[in-house]
């Protein structure tokens, strides 16, 4: 009798072995929790600067940026010709309206350009010639309006140069 419940026992006892799951240890979950966020930085993709990818995105980015109203994005995405035009005129205009007016006019180049721009339409560029460091940009809205622009790469972006001295 006692050679047949030792056998029995030992029988139950390897059933439950195999038929019990292993435990986790406490670490997996830890670990798991500690790689996800890793993963999730290393899959995020950067966005390039305005201005990387080539002269017709530059000009889609800053008639994009313009709708939007995001000036900072616009005044980024002009050359340093542009910039330095603009503020030199808003300069001009300070100067104009006199120091003692409450409305001295716009503070720099870039509020002076962006401050009341109204917000275009999408617009569809192509380069129309591109030599070097300049490029030709024609861009036509929805409305079929054509304008061509001037862009220049400085600094490795392209960025679209006003002639704001005329």
């Amino acid at each position: 009798m006692k050679k047949q419940q030792r056998t029995a026992e030992t029988r139950r006892a390897r059933r439950k072995h195999f038929l019990t799951k292993p435990k986790k240890t406490p670490r997996a979950p830890r670990l798991r929790g500690a790689l996800l966020p890793l993963l999730l930085l290393g899959c995020t993709a950067t966005q390039p600067p305005p201005g990387a990818a080539g002269p017709a995105e530059a000009v889609q980015e800053f008639a994009a940026a313009m709708q939007k109203g995001d000036s900072a994005t616009a005044w980024a995405l002009l050359s340093t010709r542009s910039q330095a035009q603009a503020d030199a005129i808003a300069a001009r205009a300070r100067a104009a309206a006199g120091a003692s007016n409450s409305d001295a006019g716009p503070e720099n180049g870039r509020q002076m350009l962006f401050q009341s721009a109204l917000p275009g339409r999408p617009v569809e560029a192509r380069v129309v010639s591109q030599s070097g460091d300049a490029a030709e940009v024609q861009t036509v809205e929805d409305g079929g309006v054509s304008r061509t622009w001037h862009v220049v790469r400085e600094g490795g972006r392209w960025r679209v140069d006003l002639d704001l001295g005329r």
